[in-house]
């Protein structure tokens, strides 16, 4: 059972280009950059991963470690591997919290923003480290809640399979699978030659996070069972 912690990637993003990426008026700027001096020095972006083993596949159940996950589109993207690296990655718990004390709409919105811009930055920092640590070169992800094949509560198993990931973290679960900190996302990563996104089978219109086309065809074309 191998696990890795990284902690403290780096958040580079001045106040204006902060501002910027926020939508902030050049009017609200000195109260926000007062926001982002408290908000930055809190954040703690962290991911936390690890390696395990598939036991079996049946195509539809798949067991990782000691927990088993419902999927029909995990049981195909991972039938020719024999090993995964499910992950957690938050902008930190130092941070949500001195968001959530805001009582001003306003602080609260940028507040969290920020958070959310160091979630992406330690999302794309960690990938990369990652991939160094594992020796792979391609890694494709598919995320608990993102398709209705592989629904938020997969979230359980998944951080009962990593194990410790509060303390590694500071990551929680809700009652209702959602993670604490709020800008945190889980997954589990696997290898493959041929390019997957969640995206493809999500119909979703307008979605600000789209990394690939939707495709109608694709589950019938690649997932159906015969």
């Amino acid at each position: 059972m191998i696990r890795h912690t990284i902690k403290n990637m780096p958040f580079e993003l001045a106040p204006e280009e902060a501002a910027k990426a926020l939508r902030v008026s050049e009017d609200d700027f000195e109260e926000f950059e007062d926001v982002y001096n408290e908000i930055v020095p809190l954040l703690c972006p962290t991911l936390y991963f690890g390696v395990e083993e598939i036991h079996s596949n049946d195509g539809r159940k798949v067991v990782i470690g000691d927990q088993t996950f419902e999927s029909r589109i995990l049981a195909v993207n991972v039938k020719d591997v024999n090993k995964v690296y499910p992950y957690v990655v938050t902008s930190g718990r130092r941070a949500y919290d001195r968001a959530q004390a805001y009582d001003d709409p306003l602080y609260n919105f940028w507040a969290h923003g920020l958070c959310e811009l160091a979630l992406r930055s330690a999302m794309q920092v960690g990938f990369e480290e990652a991939k160094a640590r594992l020796g792979v070169s391609a890694l494709n992800a598919m995320n608990p809640g993102s398709l209705s094949d592989f629904p938020i509560s997969s979230q359980r198993p998944l951080f009962d399979l990593l194990k410790n990931v509060e303390e590694e973290c500071g990551v929680t679960l809700t009652d209702t699978y959602l993670m604490i900190p709020i800008k945190s996302g889980s997954g589990i990563w696997f290898e493959s030659d041929k390019h997957y996104a969640n995206c493809m089978m999500c119909p979703r219109v307008n979605c600000p996070n789209r990394r690939a086309d939707y495709r109608e065809d694709m589950f019938e074309k690649e997932y159906a069972q015969e």
